[in-house]
């Protein structure tokens, strides 16, 4: 009888990349049946051997959420569980009391984040913070192994629970997904592209400011940023109509929502150059983007915050420019070089390539993957 997996969420959406389109499409292949509960959306479907079965949570308090939880894992009966959130392994350890089954925890995001905090002032963000800590410590009490995809997310989990096995898992795309184009040189014009969200935390003023810069000692460039993301808030909103409202004729930006992941994959190729320039604070610096694989798997330069997390993952950045994102002047040299010297360009993208093919990517990691979640099943 094949085993049974669950893809646990509470922050995850049930088609998430790495969820939906990673690991359970592995499980699957490899002759699992895997359920998804995610409590972002109102979602039952039946996808060959993987069932989505989700539910929005927005309505619900935290008991409601959890006895939820219980009735979806009591219909299925896994073999093992693969949580996201501390909620998520709450649900299942609750639900171990009665069954047989194994508690994976998926670190996948940092816990507690400034993003839990932001609303909270004053010593009341210190209490809020230590209750969070304490509230991550219960649930790697109750996992009975971990799934780390960075380096910096695992370290207070290595060291505090030792005795637990673990896998690495990094955020690497499976290359199938990704459409290459071919590669053009920069002539009379510049495609630039920029995904996810769009505020200054992320560094969107700073790629404005440098390919404005760029603009202007590149008179005869025409420089084409596309945006892919959304705006957490209205003021975020407000600042990009101001920024985009001052930019010269040879700027032409454009924006759409976020895209679905196979329609994002298919797209993001057709560029010359990818932005990533988030503020380098504590979280921000200790914290691997995603995209970033997805970005050398399109065969395509790239410039970066330089963040401690990209240095621990990737050693030989021979692919791209990692910046102080705060100096525009260096951003915006590195952009005029790609456009100055073809030879750099063409080197740096057929880099990205070679590192995407050869070891960034879903192929390398996906035997582990699927080794580790057999061995934490009942």
């Amino acid at each position: 009888m094949s085993k049974k997996i669950v893809l646990l969420n509470t922050w995850h959406n049930s088609f998430d990349d790495r969820v939906f389109y990673h690991q359970a499409k592995s499980l699957t292949e490899s002759g699992y049946n895997v359920m998804i509960i995610s409590t972002k959306e109102e979602m039952i479907k039946e996808l060959g051997n993987t069932t989505i079965n989700s539910f929005n949570d927005s309505h619900l308090n935290r008991n409601d959420k959890i006895k939820k939880i219980i009735d979806y894992l009591d219909s299925f009966s896994p073999d093992s569980i693969v949580c996201d959130s501390p909620l998520a392994v709450t649900a299942s350890y609750k639900y171990k009391k009665n069954h047989p089954v194994k508690i994976v925890y998926d670190i996948t995001e940092w816990y507690p984040s400034k993003i839990h905090l932001q609303y909270t002032k004053g010593i009341k963000k210190l209490f809020r913070f230590f209750a969070l800590v304490l509230v991550n410590l219960s649930a790697g009490f109750k996992s009975d192994s971990f799934i780390f995809g960075e380096y910096y997310k695992s370290i207070e989990y290595r060291i505090l629970f030792c005795w637990k096995p673990f896998a690495r898992l990094p955020y690497y795309p499976d290359t199938s997904y990704i459409q290459c184009y071919p590669l053009e040189k920069i002539t009379t014009q510049i495609n630039l592209l920029y995904s996810g969200k769009i505020n200054r935390d992320k560094g969107i003023d700073t790629v404005f400011k440098a390919i404005k810069l760029a603009g202007s000692k590149c008179p005869e460039i025409q420089f084409k940023l596309k945006i892919i993301g959304n705006f957490p808030t209205l003021e975020d909103q407000s600042f990009y109509a101001d920024m985009t409202s001052r930019q010269a004729e040879n700027i032409h930006i454009s924006i759409v929502d976020s895209l679905p992941f196979p329609e994002f994959c298919k797209t993001i190729g057709n560029t010359h150059l990818f932005f990533d320039l988030r503020k380098r604070d504590f979280e921000n610096t200790h914290c691997l983007p995603i995209k970033l694989f997805y970005y050398l798997g399109c065969g395509r330069p790239v410039i970066y915050s330089d963040l401690k997390a990209i240095r621990k993952e990737v050693r030989n950045i021979n692919f791209g420019h990692l910046c102080n994102p705060n100096d525009i002047d260096s951003v915006a040299g590195h952009i005029m070089d790609y456009i100055n010297q073809p030879g750099l360009y063409t080197e740096h993208a057929t880099n990205a390539l070679n590192i995407s093919k050869t070891k960034y990517n879903w192929n390398t990691i996906e035997n582990d993957f699927i080794s580790f979640i057999d061995s934490q099943s009942k």
